[in-house]
C-alpha cells in the first residue's frame, strides 16, 4: 500500500512539471510574438513632427530696415519625429504677391536646426508680413505659422563729390572726392575710378570701404594714364541708395606737358682737348626753365658718329627755376680725330639734347708723323749746307759781274714771288664751318684739317652730269647718313644743296634739305 502510494505521489509531480514546462513554453512564445508584432508595426508607422525650439519665435536680423535692404528671418526647428524631413521658411508680403522662400533643411529626428530666409523691403512706413514652415513632399501646412510687422524707412542718399584734380609729371594724377551718406546705417560702398579706352573701359583703380553717415574724403593717386577724362562712382554693396543720390561723377583731365626747350643744358669738358687715353671730366648743369617740374632722368654722353654711350648717369627730378650739376667722365679718350659729342638728358618720355664738337690735342700724340724724322733732319743739314754753298757763290758771282747779277737774282726773286702769290680763295668747310684757303683752279676734293671730312669744290662745267649719277640724301637737321655705309654725318642744312663725300666708304652724294 505504500509502495502505491509512493508512485501516485511521484506520477502527480511528473504531472505537475510537464505542465508548468508547456505553460513556460507557451509564455516565451507569446512573448516573442509580441515583439515580432512591435517590431512590424514601428516600421509601418515612420513620422516627423516639428516644432519651435524652446517655443522661440521667428527672429529677425538687418533692422533697422530701410527700403531696398535685405533682412533676414530664421526660426529654430525641432524634429520629435521619428524620420528625417526637410523643411523651408516661407514669408509673404500682406498687401502684394512677394513671396519669398529660403532652402529647405534637412533635420534628423531628435535634431534642432535654423531654418534661415532672406527678404527684401520695397516699401516704406509699416510693411506686415506672413511666415509659416513648409515641409517638403507635404501640401498641407504645419502649425508653425505666424505674421511679422517691420517698419521701413526711406533709403539713405550717398553722394559723391570731387574736391580737387591735380596732375603733375612727378606726382602723377591726384584727385580728392567726398563721400556722404545720411543719417541711418554705416554702409559698405565701392569706390571704383574708371577711364573709357577703345574697345572698352579701363578700370584704374578701386577702394571698397564702409562709410558712416556723414561726410569723408578719400585721396586716390593714378599715376599717369593715358586719358581725358575720368568717371567716379560710389557703389552701394548689398543695399539699395535713394532716387536723390548722387553717386557717379565724370572730370575731364590734362596730362602736364614739359617742353624739351625748358631743359637747358651746359657741358664743360675737362681737358677741352682729350688725347686718347685720356681720362675725360664733364660737368654738366641742368636747368629747369618752364613751369613743370620733371621726373627723374637718365643723362646720357653720346658719340653722335658712331651712337654709342659714352657715359650714363641718373639725375633727380627737376623743380621749375632749378639748376643742378653734376659729373660724368669718360675712362678712356678712343678718338683721334674731331668727334660731336651729343649731351642728352631723358624723363618720361621727353628729350633734350645739345651737342658739342670736340677736337683733339694731337701735341700729346707723341712721334707719329708721315714721314721719318731721321730722313728729315738729313734733309734739313743738306739745305743749310746748300744755302751757305749758294750764297759764297752768290757772293763771288756779284762781286764780278754785278749788273748781269743782279739781274738775274732779281728774276730769280720775283720768279718765287709770283709763286707765292698765287692766287687763293676761301671757301667754308661743308661740315664744321671751318675756313679754308684753296687755290682758285683747284677742282677736286678738299679734306678740311678741323674735323676731317672730305667734300667736293670745284667742277661746274661737270655737276650737272654727276648728279643724274649721284645719289640724293636728305634730312631734316644737320645729320644725315650715308646712303651707302649708313655713316652718320654732319652737313649743315644752311648749305644745302651740297656735294658731300663719305669719309669712310668715300662715296659721293648730293646732301638735300628735307622738305625742300
Amino acid at each position: 500500500m505504500n509502495v502505491t502510494l509512493r508512485n501516485q505521489t511521484l506520477i502527480f509531480v511528473m504531472v505537475i512539471l510537464v505542465q508548468i514546462l508547456t505553460l513556460d513554453n507557451a509564455t516565451e512564445q507569446g512573448i516573442l510574438d509580441d515583439k515580432t508584432s512591435e517590431m512590424q508595426s514601428d516600421t509601418r508607422s515612420t513620422y516627423t513632427n516639428f516644432t519651435s525650439s524652446g517655443g522661440s519665435g521667428i527672429v529677425l536680423s538687418g533692422e533697422p530696415a530701410y527700403v531696398g535692404d535685405t533682412l533676414t528671418a530664421s526660426l529654430m526647428v525641432t524634429n520629435k519625429g521619428n524620420s528625417t524631413g526637410s523643411v523651408s521658411l516661407q514669408i509673404k508680403h500682406s498687401y502684394s504677391d512677394q513671396i519669398f522662400q529660403g532652402e529647405y533643411i534637412s533635420i534628423s529626428p531628435g535634431s534642432t536646426r535654423e531654418v534661415p530666409t532672406s527678404f527684401i523691403l520695397e516699401l516704406p512706413g509699416t510693411n506686415e508680413f506672413n511666415w509659416q514652415l513648409s515641409i517638403l513632399g507635404q501640401t498641407e501646412n504645419t502649425d508653425l505659422e505666424g505674421n511679422l510687422s517691420i517698419e521701413v524707412s526711406n533709403s539713405q542718399i550717398l553722394n559723391l563729390t570731387t574736391e580737387s584734380i591735380s596732375w603733375s609729371a612727378s606726382e602723377g594724377l591726384e584727385i580728392d572726392v567726398s563721400v556722404f551718406l545720411s543719417e541711418g546705417k554705416a554702409r559698405p560702398i565701392l569706390l571704383a575710378v574708371t577711364s573709357e579706352e577703345a574697345g572698352g573701359v579701363l578700370n584704374l583703380q578701386e577702394i571698397l570701404l564702409e562709410v558712416n553717415p556723414g561726410r569723408r574724403v578719400i585721396d586716390f593717386s593714378l599715376g599717369n594714364p593715358e586719358t581725358t577724362e575720368i568717371t567716379i562712382q560710389a557703389i552701394p554693396l548689398q543695399w539699395t541708395s535713394s532716387i536723390f543720390s548722387q553717386n557717379v561723377t565724370t572730370e575731364s583731365v590734362v596730362a602736364p606737358y614739359i617742353d624739351p626747350s625748358s631743359i637747358k643744358m651746359e657741358a664743360n669738358f675737362n681737358p677741352e682737348k682729350p688725347a686718347p687715353g685720356n681720362r675725360v671730366l664733364v660737368t654738366i648743369t641742368l636747368s629747369n626753365d618752364g613751369d613743370q617740374i620733371t621726373q627723374s632722368g637718365i643723362l646720357r654722353l653720346i658719340s653722335s658718329s658712331e651712337r654709342t654711350i659714352l657715359g650714363e648717369s641718373t639725375v633727380p627730378s627737376l623743380m621749375p627755376g632749378s639748376v643742378i650739376t653734376t659729373e660724368m667722365s669718360i675712362s678712356e679718350w678712343v678718338e683721334t680725330d674731331n668727334v660731336d659729342v651729343e649731351v642728352q638728358w631723358s624723363s618720361d618720355g621727353v628729350v633734350s639734347t645739345r651737342i658739342y664738337s670736340i677736337e683733339p690735342d694731337i701735341d700729346d700724340q707723341g712721334l707719329e708723323v708721315p714721314f721719318d724724322i731721321l730722313a728729315a733732319g738729313y734733309g734739313v743739314l743738306a739745305g743749310i749746307l746748300i744755302i751757305l754753298v749758294g750764297t759764297f757763290s752768290w757772293r763771288a758771282v756779284s762781286s764780278r759781274t754785278p749788273i748781269t747779277s743782279n739781274l738775274r737774282l732779281r728774276d730769280a726773286k720775283e720768279s718765287q714771288r709770283r709763286q707765292l702769290r698765287i692766287e687763293k680763295r676761301e671757301i667754308a668747310c661743308s661740315f664744321c664751318d671751318q675756313r679754308l684757303m684753296v687755290p682758285n683752279d683747284h677742282v677736286g676734293g678738299v679734306r678740311c684739317p678741323s674735323c676731317s671730312m672730305e667734300f667736293m669744290v670745284g667742277g661746274p662745267d661737270k655737276s650737272n652730269e654727276e648728279s643724274e649719277e649721284l645719289n640724293t640724301v636728305k634730312s631734316p637737321d644737320d645729320i644725315l647718313h650715308c646712303p651707302t655705309c649708313d655713316q652718320a654725318l654732319r652737313v649743315q642744312i644752311e648749305k644745302r644743296p651740297v656735294m658731300s663725300r663719305c669719309p669712310v666708304c668715300k662715296t659721293k652724294f648730293m646732301a638735300e634739305a628735307e622738305g625742300v
